[in-house]
C-alpha cells in the first residue's frame, strides 16, 4: 500500500506524532479493502488542510498493542486526536464531507 503523504505510526514512534496538533488516525490492514478504498479520501483531506492536520496510519496487523490501547476492535476505524487527546472516534467508512465537518470543528 502506498502511504505517500501519510505518517506510518507504530508503538515506537507514537509519542513523536500523537501528542501535539490535530491528527486523524486511520487504523487499517492490507487485507481490508474498505480501508484501502478510503485512502483516496484521506489524501484529499490531507491536501485540503495542509499542515494544520496530519494523517496517521496504524496497521493493526503490525501494531496490535497500539490498536488495543485505543480500544480498536474493528476496521476501518478513525480517531481524531487533538494535542494527544481523542476528540472523536469513528468506526466504519466515513464520507469525505462528514470528516471535513468534524475536522473543521476541532481546528477552531
Amino acid at each position: 500500500m502506498d502511504n505517500t503523504g501519510f505518517i506510518n505510526i507504530n508503538y515506537v514512534n507514537k509519542d513523536q506524532y500523537l501528542n501535539k496538533g490535530l491528527i486523524l488516525l486511520d487504523f487499517w490492514a492490507e487485507w481490508c479493502t474498505a480501508c484501502i478504498a478510503q485512502d483516496k479520501v484521506y489524501g484529499e483531506i490531507a491536501e485540503m488542510f495542509g499542515d494544520r492536520l496530519k494523517i496517521g496510519k496504524i496497521n493493526v496487523s503490525d501494531n496490535r498493542l497500539l490498536s488495543d490501547s485505543f480500544g480498536v476492535r474493528n476496521i476501518p476505524y478513525l480517531i481524531l486526536l487533538k494535542d494527544g487527546k481523542p476528540v472523536m472516534q469513528m468506526p466504519g467508512i466515513q464520507s469525505k464531507e462528514y470528516l471535513i465537518s468534524q475536522i473543521k470543528k476541532h481546528l477552531e
